[in-house]
């Protein structure tokens, strides 16, 4: 768990401080997300972590010990960092940047190439096709990948992404996430990650950290923040679509009617589907209701705009 307590920042000449007495916390094996307007303080929160930058006040604290008991390049060794532009080394090859970090640590040969092996199958590379690639040989958005992969080399239990995915189009983006919440789902990593999307913040996180002028806004759930926006402008910075936001964060198993409903309808949407996917498939064919299938392809009920108004009325806990 990470815990950043009472702490502020300031940069000589600014006007008022980068971060401004910050408390919040990061569960163990969760996704929280810093989310705010450029130069609201979310990437000198970050920094703070691993003591890229270090903090005027207050404390920050990795599963109870004080940060400012390791030396930095000791901290940093055990804290992966993923970076917008991924920063990997030009004249070394895909396995010889993944494994930087394992060398490091003092990893034999053997230990640091099965690991490597492991983690670009991970990411979705072949390890034999990228291994001895040079990063100006990769794509945007295997580049990404490859940088997803060096920050998780050493095993480490915390990571830090720094908009890691803000330099590849939309498309290769919607991919790099659904393969980060794979990995994620499977790892199971304490993760602190920064962006200034609210669309991508809603996708990944567990819980979203709202920032503005280096203050703490609102930090909650990502339906809550899209449900209950603490004030004008967390309201403003999610967007007039939250409600759409809202329904690809709900399964359809969450607003099911009778499976009778959706009779004479030869459609039908998985049980893990969002109820966003359900709502276009409903408008798509024109039909009141479509089933709900589980993995073995048996009705399990339907969902209908009742329905999933009926879902929407209920107040969240």
């Amino acid at each position: 768990m990470i815990a950043i307590r009472d702490v502020s920042k300031s940069y000589a000449g600014s006007e008022r401080a980068a971060v401004d007495d910050l408390s919040i916390e990061v569960p163990a094996g969760k996704v929280v997300v810093l989310i705010g307007p450029s130069g609201c303080g979310k990437s000198t929160t970050m920094r703070m972590v691993n003591r890229l930058v270090e903090p005027d006040s207050g404390t920050i604290l990795i599963d109870g010990r004080d940060i400012r008991e390791l030396r930095p390049e000791r901290l940093r060794r055990h804290i992966g960092y993923a970076i917008q532009g991924v920063g990997l080394f030009p004249h070394w090859t895909v396995a010889q940047n993944v494994g930087v970090v394992p060398g490091l640590l003092d990893w034999d040969r053997e230990r640091i190439a099965a690991r490597v092996e492991e983690l670009l199958v991970l990411v979705g590379l072949d390890p034999v096709e990228y291994g001895r690639k040079y990063p100006h040989e990769l794509s945007g958005g295997e580049a990404q990948r490859v940088g997803v992969a060096r920050a998780l080399a050493a095993d480490p239990p915390i990571l830090l992404m720094d908009e890691p995915f803000g330099a590849v189009d939309p498309l290769t983006r919607d991919r790099l996430h659904a393969e980060f919440r794979r990995i994620q789902d499977t790892l199971r990593k304490t993760v602190l990650f920064v962006t200034h999307d609210m669309d991508e913040a809603v996708k990944l996180g567990d819980r979203i950290v709202v920032m503005r002028d280096g203050r703490l806004v609102q930090h909650d759930t990502p339906e809550r923040v899209l449900a209950y926006p603490a004030d004008g402008f967390v309201a403003s910075f999610v967007g007039s679509e939250r409600a759409l936001k809202r329904l690809s964060l709900a399964p359809v198993t969450e607003a099911l009617g009778p499976a009778s409903a959706a009779d004479g309808c030869d459609c039908s949407v998985a049980a893990s589907a969002s109820l966003r996917e359900a709502l276009a498939r409903i408008l798509e064919l024109g039909a009141p209701a479509v089933g709900v299938h589980d993995d073995h392809g048996a009705r399990i009920g339907s969902v209908s705009l009742e329905t999933i108004v009926e879902r929407f009325r209920r107040p969240l806990t």
